[in-house]
């Protein structure tokens, strides 16, 4: 049986590559499972499976050696056991759904006098489609006085009038390189609930790790945006810092807060996490992301960039 791609996914190359998993393919049971979610139309838990096979089709063309669906003492099941070689790590690939991914949407030309704010911050940015000139005008104007004075964390809504419909919000989500505002596109449901959700994300993964083995976590995200989430999942929400010197030219100090998977001596066992974006027509390009204590040797740390970070791999 061929796999059509579905309209949403439109990725024949990794399908065509995917459906030659077949007999004693050690990806053969991945293959097995897109087929069975595409007959029943199961169209979420589809579209995890293609995250899998971006990363399988990946691994393969590193020249690792493979094993899918490999059961931990616990009754669960790591996504895969890669051999690099010279060291084994296991993998865990997990997709944050529900993210909007539209391509056409940019900074509307009416709020780029934003990014002439000199302040070195970066702040996102939502507002109404349909919104007409007079409430773009007062997005804009709040806006400003906004981003001169608030601190990183603190969001602001504009209405056309108190009590009355929204037409946009801004808020201050981290630090930003230069000496003005970068702007990047809010979505409707802003950070505040997706940050929590790649945390459970990365504790749903924690539990199906392999004892006394590095284990790997791989994100998928529908956003190129989507890795400043990771990160801050990770490794804390930026806060601004009264104990500590700023940079030069700054006016304050910004760190992380301890409210990251990583902060302190919390999930221990998790030591490394990447992210990709979740473009299935597209060679997977991750981005990892190292703790410093406890770290991974120096060995395994090679072998897990050396599998993961390659560009452009087309698989077989």
């Amino acid at each position: 049986m061929s796999m059509e791609p579905e309209p949403r996914d439109q990725a024949p190359e990794l399908l065509a590559v995917v459906d030659g998993w077949r007999g004693a393919h050690p990806l053969a049971r991945l293959r097995e499972s897109l087929l069975a979610h595409q007959r029943e139309g199961k169209l979420k838990r589809r579209r995890d499976v293609l995250a899998e096979a971006m990363v399988g089709r990946h691994l393969l063309a590193a020249g690792c050696d493979v094993a899918f669906e490999v059961p931990t003492p616990a009754g669960r099941t790591c996504d895969f056991r890669v051999d690099g070689g010279e060291q084994v790590f296991y993998l865990h690939v997990k997709r944050l759904a529900g993210r909007v991914r539209d391509r056409t949407l940019t900074i509307s030309s009416r709020l780029r006098v934003l990014e002439q704010v000199r302040r070195p911050c970066t702040a996102s940015i939502r507002w109404r489609p349909d919104a007409d000139d007079t409430a773009m005008m007062r997005l804009v104007s709040e806006a400003e006085r906004f981003l001169l004075r608030a601190s990183i964390g603190d969001e602001l809504i504009v209405r056309e009038q108190p009590g009355g419909p929204e037409i946009g919000g801004v808020r201050i989500i981290g630090p930003g390189e230069g000496t003005r505002v970068t702007l990047v596109i809010g979505l409707p449901e802003g950070l505040g609930d997706a940050v929590p959700r790649v945390r459970r994300l990365m504790e749903r993964a924690e539990a199906q790790f392999m004892p006394r083995a590095v284990n790997v976590v791989l994100l998928g995200v529908e956003v190129p945006a989507d890795r400043e989430l990771v990160r801050e999942a990770l490794l804390g929400s930026h806060e601004e810092r009264w104990d500590a010197f700023p940079p030069r030219g700054r006016r304050v100090a910004v760190g992380r807060a301890a409210d990251g998977f990583w902060s302190g001596s919390r999930h221990a066992e998790s030591r490394v996490a990447g992210w990709f974006v979740f473009e299935p027509e597209r060679p997977l390009s991750v981005e990892l992301e190292f703790r410093d204590a406890p770290a991974v040797d120096h060995a395994t740390r090679r072998i897990i960039e050396r599998s993961l970070l390659r560009r452009g791999a087309g698989g077989r």
